[in-house]
């Protein structure tokens, strides 16, 4: 057990999400916060903060009078939340085109991003994987230097991570990094069509590659899942 008190609710949201991603954390556990602070040495207060992260973002359910619980996003819910993404996203696309045309665009940081995610993706570390992926449209996002486009889509990312963690595995190939790289060059190319083609096919790639008649593992031992 850790003795250092958190300071910071993000590194209860990152212990949290990297269990999930990496399959320690089934839909539905139970989360304890006397777990958590006994097992990492975080205090209550910086606990509770990164719950709330959590549940406000999806990713987490509390009800009241009840346990906090890892959310599972049905079919349904994954499906219009990849629909919504493609509303957000098909005005990102249409902002870096016009911002890339005008030479206001850098977009040195998410070559690095496909870059790094190709590495991963090649040593088949997937939960980091899906969770650069999820830095990756963020970062495009943010590109368009428009705070309510990247509020907008900031809860849907986690989420849509959330459906990977329970409907895809290894031959998934969830939001491919080659349909990144193909998304890149299309901005490049300053061809508008092409681009928002490109984001269409790859949110709808992302949901084609679920498999959402997988049984859903509803059980955990929180005992060892951050072992």
């Amino acid at each position: 057990m850790s003795t250092t008190l958190s300071t910071s609710s993000d590194d209860v949201v990152e212990v949290i999400f990297e269990a999930i991603l990496k399959k320690r954390l089934n839909p539905g556990v139970k989360l304890s916060e006397i777990s958590l602070q006994e097992e990492f040495g975080y205090s209550r207060s910086v606990i509770r903060q990164g719950f709330d992260r959590l549940v406000d973002s999806g990713v987490l359910i509390h009800k009241k009078n009840q346990s906090v619980r890892v959310a599972c996003p049905t079919e349904q819910e994954t499906k219009q939340i990849f629909k919504a993404r493609k509303a957000i996203e098909s005005g990102v696309i249409m902002i870096l085109v016009e911002k890339y045309h005008n030479k206001q665009l850098d977009l040195t940081e998410v070559d690095s991003l496909v870059s790094k995610e190709k590495q991963l993706h090649d040593s088949e570390e997937l939960a980091k994987l899906t969770r650069l992926s999820c830095d990756f449209h963020l970062t495009l996002a943010e590109l368009c230097d428009n705070k309510y486009l990247v509020e907008s889509l900031k809860p849907l990312i986690p989420l849509s991570a959330l459906a990977a963690s329970v409907y895809a595995d290894r031959e998934s190939n969830f939001c491919s990094f080659a349909e990144h790289q193909e998304l890149i060059e299309a901005i490049k190319s300053n061809n508008l069509k092409k681009a928002s083609d490109a984001i269409n096919v790859h949110l709808d790639h992302c949901v084609q590659s679920l498999n959402f008649g997988v049984q859903v593992k509803t059980k955990n031992s929180y005992s060892h899942i951050f072992n």
